[in-house]
C-alpha cells in the first residue's frame, strides 16, 4: 500500500539513530486527533512525520498551527480493504511497508501515527517484535518508543460495561469480525505503555478516582497522564524508551496478579483484586450453570481453567464488565507429548511451578479485579463447580461421560462458522 504525502519533499537529512517511533491508538470519538494535535502544537525539536490511519481526514489537514517541520501521510482506507483480507495480516503489513518507507526517507527525527478506532494495540507492537525477531529491515530503520491508548472519561466506564458488539454498532472491520465494545476497550488499554485520559473535567471527581482506579489495574506498567496536561503530555508522548530496540512487552493487570507481580494498592474497600485457584477440575454442568449467571461487579476476569469432562484440553476465560467468553488453547503440557514441548531453563522452571504431583500443570488460575464485588463469594461459588474428593476418586473414565455444555456450545459455534464460511 503506498504512503501518500500532504506536503512538498524535504532535504534529506543523515540518519545516525533510527525513526523514533510513537503509536496513538483509541476507540473511535476517544479524541485522538486532539492529543496529536495538542502534542504538534508544542513545536517538537525537529522534523516529524505523521502517519494517519483512519477512516477520517488527517487532523488539520493544511498544517495550521502546527509549526514547520510535520510532513502528513496517509495509510488509506484501511478498513473497507480489511474486509477482503485477514485484519491482523493486512495491518500488519501495510503499516510496516508504510513505516520502512517513511524511515528511508531519513528526513524525520520522530514517527507519529494515529491508529484507526478499532485497532488493537498489540497487532502495532507486533509490527516492530517480529520484526526485531525476524531481522527485518525494520528492525534496523525504526524503534517504537511508546503505544499511547486514548481514552475518552465521558464514555469509557459505560462502554466497558456494554455488551454490543462492534457490528451493532456499525463499526466492525467486516462480517468475520466478532469482537464486542468491552473487548476492544480493554484490550487497547491492557496493551499500551502510556493511557491518556481525554475529557476528564466532564466527569465528577468520584468518576475520575472510579476512573483511574480501574485503568492503573488493567494495565499497571502504563503511565497515567490527562489529555488535558500539555508540555507534559507532549514531553511523554515523545519520551525515548531506554530499551526501544528491545521487542515490546506488556503484563496487564490480570496476568501480575496470578504471576504474583506488585500491583497498585487497593485504595477503597470498594475495589477487590485477587485469583482463583484450584487444582481439581471443574465439573462442567455446575460450572456452566454458574457461568449462565450474572456475575455483578467483576470489571476484569482473565485466566485458564480445565473441565473434568476434557481433561487434557486447556481453556481460557476472558471476562470484561460488559462480556464474557471461554476457548480452547490447546492441550495441558502433561497431555502433550515431551518431545513437543519447548526447550529451555525458562520454560522449565515455570512448568515445575504450576506442576502439583496429581494433576501435572491442569490448574484452575481465574484473576478477578472487581468493583462492588463480593470477591469472597464469587470465589465460594467457583470451588462448589469444583469435583468432590468422591467425584474426583471415580476417575478420568466416569468424568468424560459427564455431560458437557461447554462441548455443545462449542461445536455449535464451530457449526455456524462452517455455515458463514460457505456462504
Amino acid at each position: 500500500m503506498s504512503v501518500q504525502s500532504d506536503s512538498a519533499s524535504q532535504p534529506e537529512m543523515p540518519a545516525a539513530e533510527p525513526l523514533r517511533v510513537t503509536v496513538l491508538c483509541g476507540f473511535v470519538g476517544a479524541g485522538k486527533s486532539r492529543v496529536l494535535r495538542d502534542v504538534l502544537v508544542q513545536q517538537p525539536a525537529g522534523p516529524l512525520a505523521v502517519l494517519i490511519h483512519d477512516r477520517g481526514a488527517a487532523p488539520g489537514q493544511s498544517g495550521a498551527g502546527w509549526g514547520d517541520g510535520i510532513e502528513v501521510f496517509r495509510l488509506g482506507e484501511v478498513l473497507a480493504e480489511l474486509m477482503q483480507e485477514c485484519v491482523s495480516c493486512s495491518l500488519r503489513d501495510s503499516l510496516m511497508d508504510a513505516i520502512t518507507a517513511i524511515a528511508r526517507m531519513r528526513r524525520f527525527f520522530r514517527l507519529l501515527i494515529e491508529c484507526s478506532g478499532l485497532v488493537e494495540p498489540m497487532m502495532v507492537a507486533e509490527v516492530f517484535n517480529e520484526a526485531w525477531t525476524d531481522e527485518a529491515p525494520l528492525a534496523a530503520l525504526a524503534r517504537l518508543d511508546q503505544i499511547v491508548t486514548v481514552v475518552d472519561a465521558e464514555r469509557f466506564w459505560d462502554d466497558v460495561h456494554s455488551a454490543d458488539a462492534l457490528q451493532e454498532r456499525g463499526l466492525s472491520c467486516g462480517a468475520d469480525d466478532g469482537r464486542t465494545l468491552s473487548q476492544l476497550l480493554v484490550e487497547q488499554v491492557e496493551f499500551c505503555t502510556m493511557v491518556v485520559v481525554n475529557r476528564s473535567e466532564r466527569i465528577d471527581s468520584e468518576a475520575r478516582e472510579r476512573l483511574r482506579v480501574l485503568l492503573q489495574h488493567l494495565n499497571p506498567e502504563a503511565e497515567l497522564l490527562l489529555a488535558s496536561d500539555g508540555p507534559a503530555l507532549a514531553a511523554g508522548l515523545l519520551a525515548c524508551r531506554p530499551e526501544a530496540g528491545d521487542p515490546v512487552g506488556f503484563q496487564p493487570g490480570w496476568a501480575k496478579l496470578i504471576e504474583g507481580a506488585p500491583m497498585p494498592a487497593i485504595p477503597s474497600p470498594n475495589w477487590t483484586a485477587g485469583v482463583f485457584r484450584a487444582t481439581r477440575p471443574f465439573h462442567p454442568e455446575r460450572l456452566w450453570a454458574l457461568i449462565e449467571e450474572d456475575w455483578p461487579g467483576v470489571e476484569r476476569c482473565k485466566g485458564f481453567f480445565w473441565l473434568a469432562s476434557q481433561p487434557d484440553r486447556c481453556f481460557s476465560w476472558e471476562q470484561t464488565a460488559g462480556v464474557r467468553h471461554f476457548e480452547c488453547i490447546g492441550d495441558w503440557w502433561v497431555a502433550t507429548p515431551r518431545e513437543e514441548w519447548p526447550t529451555g531453563e525458562e520454560f522449565q522452571q515455570r512448568l515445575q511451578k504450576s506442576w502439583p504431583i496429581e494433576f501435572g500443570d491442569r490448574r484452575q488460575e481465574l484473576a478477578c479485579i472487581g468493583y462492588e464485588l463480593d470477591q469472597q463469594r464469587l470465589f465460594e461459588r467457583l470451588r462448589a463447580c469444583l469435583l468432590t474428593p468422591a467425584e474426583v476418586l471415580s476417575g478420568e473414565a466416569a468424568w468424560r461421560r459427564f455431560d458437557d455444555p461447554f462441548a455443545r456450545a462449542t461445536q455449535e459455534a464451530a457449526s455456524r462458522d462452517d455455515d458463514a464460511d460457505s456462504n
